[in-house]
């Protein structure tokens, strides 16, 4: 597999968009352990991890904990994702610093990193690589994964996967894959393989739509990317959220189709 490059200097052109990145990861997680408590979830994200693909080579490879951590795990937390992803990347940015609510309050510091992947999506292939992330992550109990792709994808990939190791589930709004991670073991003999792809079987009864809970806080959250990002895509993500439904849950199979 491939390495990674780090980058350890400052990158001033890059300033003004790993600030803004930054400052919306921090956002956004905040807005959705907020969220969370709402829904009444059993356990926040203790990780938000964003995948943008840019369909131009590199795709963004960002993520922000839900406290702070040493910068030095968190660069040896990316060089891992490269390695179990296969992919050539570099770390641009390891920063710890206490956003603001929105009254203005300061509250606990955080950590997040951001940083580029070459060929991270797939598109072509019509599924999203989930099983780098856990390998990665596999240390923690929950955590959510964003894959945010513009334009069309011929989607077949992972939709839900339940073993006694863990629990995945795919939350799906046009243009941004959300999958929401449940870690139940830790140990040696844990399985963290998943399928890479998980068609919907023709004879399959699609479930009743239903209605995500806690809408005002995911909004608010793709508004963020949407300033953050300045592109007319994320607006339209943000509206298209307002009317998002969970996509049918494929019955959970043991047999691994992992391509590519």
């Amino acid at each position: 597999m491939n390495g990674g490059m780090v980058e350890t200097g400052e990158i001033p052109r890059r300033e003004v968009y790993c600030t803004l990145l930054r400052s919306t990861l921090s956002a956004l997680l905040l807005c959705w352990l907020a969220g969370a408590a709402i829904a009444q979830q059993a356990l926040p994200p203790q990780v938000t991890i964003v995948v943008v693909s840019t369909g131009q080579g590199e795709d963004r490879l960002n993520f922000a904990f839900s406290g702070s951590v040493p910068e030095t795990e968190a660069r040896e937390r990316f060089e891992r994702l490269l390695r179990y992803g296969g992919w050539e990347g570099r770390l641009l940015r390891v920063r710890t610093e206490a956003p603001r609510s929105i009254a203005g309050d300061p509250l606990p510091p955080m950590t997040d990193v951001i940083g580029r992947a070459r060929r991270v999506v797939d598109r072509q292939s019509g599924g999203l690589p989930v099983e780098p992330f856990l390998r990665a992550f596999s240390d923690l109990d929950a955590f959510e994964i964003y894959f945010l792709i513009p334009g069309d994808m011929p989607f077949q990939g992972l939709r839900e996967w339940s073993t006694r190791d863990l629990q995945v589930r795919l939350i799906h709004t046009p243009g941004v894959y959300r999958y929401q991670v449940r870690i139940l073991r830790h140990g040696a003999d844990v399985d963290l393989s998943v399928p890479f792809l998980q068609p919907v079987e023709d004879t399959q009864t699609p479930a009743p739509a239903r209605k995500e809970t806690a809408r005002g806080w995911r909004i608010a959250g793709w508004a963020l990317i949407s300033l953050a990002l300045g592109s007319a895509t994320y607006l339209v993500m943000r509206w298209a959220t307002r009317h998002s439904t969970r996509m049918p849950a494929s019955t959970s199979r043991r047999q691994s189709t992992r391509e590519g």
